[in-house]
């Protein structure tokens, strides 16, 4: 009986799991500190990847020297006044990703380094995804995927060109689905069934329980029984989370959001809708909605004509071509980075800011827009939760170790998640 029914049986214990991870860190850990001799008053550590495609301009890319005396090349000028707390990376790189067509095989590992099908899409969990999976319970949302640019359909020389539009993998097989439309990503931070309102979740599990407990056998039932009270634990949990709440306890600087649901659609204007993804971002971290995030901004091969950059030809032909208007271009890139640094080192948590609490990685499929990906233009911005110290170039081109993936092992430890190994590493990058 249970094997005939175990698909139904499984759906619903995994919403039954999902209500238990939407409950915000601090209602969760809070009232468990009150029957504790131990409270955690840290904030957590956020990780964020920024993905911009077909690298920066090749004679344009370059930092030296360190600290507050450190030279950031054209395309980096916007992070002058965050040089300090960058880390710019040289040499890393996937080497599964120079095993086939260009812009797909250098972009669908671009966060896991697994190798890729050339005949079907297949390739590896992402880094971010198997830090959902693990410990994204921790949170109401595991983790929040958008992208400022819709996947690219069809095949390049036979290759699919699904690898080229996603850097987020939950399975082998499957790319996490990348919101594009701010409403909806909106929607999945402070919407839990948008279906039925402003119905407790609780209430939807229990529903599909009638007609599940039925089907079982009776010592299945007994377990099933347990498990729905836990449910019910877990509402209660709630309610009195928010009338208890330990005084030492981190505490969320939002409690709730102060952006206005964005309009349906997606704006024309690129500033005004990147802009809008890097601020969904931001409340999603200050709301502890969720605490792994990516932001796709364009596609590898990216169509796009950057008017608003002065840009007369699409993002991919300037790529190629490399004439001088590719650097204001590149330039607009980090200028998102820029802005998430300044609004995250406004937000005071403890004895420091988001900045000081998060982990940002920006990263590009290929060095420059000719193919280069035997090294990778990767920056790290951010504290890590006081383990990551900016301010200073690290060259990994002649070491015998770069992997990108030990540079992910680096990326999970901040964020929570301790592995002895990821993809085709099992050591972690030193200096960082």
């Amino acid at each position: 009986m249970l094997n005939k029914h175990d698909h139904l049986s499984r759906r619903t214990l995994l919403r039954g799991l999902g209500v238990s991870m939407a409950l915000p860190w601090l209602e969760s850990l809070s009232f468990a500190a009150k029957s504790s001799t131990t409270t955690d008053s840290q904030p957590p550590t956020r990780t964020l990847v920024t993905f911009t495609g077909m690298g920066f301009h090749s004679q344009h890319w370059w930092a030296k020297g360190a600290g507050a005396d450190m030279e950031l090349g054209p395309c980096l000028t916007p992070l002058e006044p965050w040089k300090e707390r960058m880390v710019f990376l040289r040499g890393l790189w996937n080497e599964q990703a120079n095993n086939g067509v260009i812009h797909c095989m250098q972009t669908g590992n671009m966060l896991s380094g697994a190798p890729m099908s050339k005949t079907e899409v297949r390739t590896g969990v992402s880094f971010d995804q198997l830090m959902a999976q693990r410990i994204g319970d921790r949170t109401k949302i595991p983790s929040l995927v958008l992208g400022c640019e819709d996947a690219l359909p069809g095949l390049q020389d036979g290759h699919p060109l699904l690898y080229s539009s996603h850097i987020s993998w939950s399975s082998q097989v499957s790319p996490t689905w990348t919101e594009t439309r701010p409403a909806l990503a909106f929607d999945q931070l402070f919407r839990t069934d948008r279906k039925r309102g402003d119905r407790r979740v609780v209430d939807a599990v229990l529903e599909d329980a009638r007609s599940l407990r039925q089907r079982l056998s009776l010592s299945d039932r007994q377990r099933f029984e347990e498990y729905l009270g836990s449910v019910h634990e877990i509402e209660g949990r709630i309610k009195r989370a928010d009338k208890e709440r330990d005084a030492d306890a981190w505490q969320p600087t939002l409690a709730a959001r102060d952006l206005p649901r964005p309009a349906d659609g997606i704006p024309t204007d690129i500033p005004e809708y990147w802009k809008l993804m890097n601020d969904i971002v931001l409340l999603a971290f200050r709301t502890d909605t969720t605490r792994i995030a990516t932001l796709k901004y364009c596609n590898d091969g990216s169509a796009e004509t950057h008017t608003h950059c002065g840009a007369k030809d699409q993002h991919h032909q300037m790529a190629h071509t490399q004439p001088a208007e590719l650097i204001p271009l590149n330039q607009y890139f980090m200028s998102q980075l820029a802005y998430l640094c300044e609004r995250m080192s406004e937000v005071e948590e403890g004895n420091g800011t988001l900045l000081d609490n998060t982990s940002i990685m920006h990263c590009s499929s290929m060095l420059h827009g000719n193919h280069d990906s035997k090294q990778l233009p990767i920056l790290l911005l951010g504290g890590g939760g006081g383990k990551l110290q900016g301010g200073r170039v690290l060259d990994y081109l002649d070491s015998p170790n770069r992997r990108m993936c030990s540079l992910f092992l680096h990326l999970m430890d901040w964020g929570g998640l301790e592995l002895d190994r990821f993809g085709d590493s099992t050591e972690r990058l030193t200096g960082i």
